[in-house]
């Protein structure tokens, strides 16, 4: 499957900041900025209500407690999952970087076109809920031991639990797990902004 043997191509995404509008093809930006708040007013002044975002799964939801180290900072897999929303919350206002590309990207040898990708700076005060099928690398954190919230559903966990083919993909229930640097001989490396 390796499309080119010996050198490497090595490409790169420069991310940007992340902003509702930017983000709005791949998913919800889930922070305050922005938003109004909704007209509960159970506790008068002292809670604010607000909607940044709506979830979605055929399957009943579990959580994902993730604790990352850093790593370099390339595009090994881009990966994504029908039966739902997901979404990536950090915790203690660790900050990350993702990788994204629209569920409906054109495809070059099996993995969304370059000019398609696009990673996102995503500060610790917000999180990202990704639109069904959103093709996706696992978030990059940006401070060692970086705990995130990730939803998933019982299908979803089971398929990343499969063992990688022979191509170092997972093709398993709710989970496809696409190789790039074995699919087109390109390295794909993030430019932090």
């Amino acid at each position: 499957m390796l499309k080119a043997k010996g050198k490497i191509e090595v490409r790169t995404i420069k991310a940007e900041l992340l902003t509702r509008k930017a983000f709005a093809p791949f998913g919800e930006v889930l922070s305050l900025e922005g938003l109004d708040p909704l007209p509960i007013e159970l506790y008068g002044d002292r809670i604010d209500v607000y909607r940044p975002g709506y979830f979605e799964s055929d399957q009943p939801v579990e959580f994902l407690l993730t604790r990352s180290k850093i790593r370099e900072f390339r595009v090994i897999y881009i990966e994504r999952h029908l039966e739902l929303t997901q979404t990536f919350i950090p915790l203690a206002r660790h900050p990350f970087i993702s990788v994204v590309a629209r569920p409906n990207s054109p495809e070059e040898d099996g993995i969304p076109a370059l000019h398609e990708m696009h990673a996102f700076l995503v500060p610790g005060h917000a999180a990202i809920n990704i639109h069904r099928g959103t093709w996706h690398e696992l978030p990059f954190p940006l401070v060692e031991g970086a705990l995130m919230l990730v939803t998933s559903h019982q299908a979803l966990t089971k398929g990343l639990e499969s063992k990688v083919s022979e191509g170092r993909e997972i093709h398993q229930l709710d989970v496809e797990k696409r190789n790039i640097e074995e699919r087109t001989g390109m390295s794909l490396r993030v430019e932090l902004p």
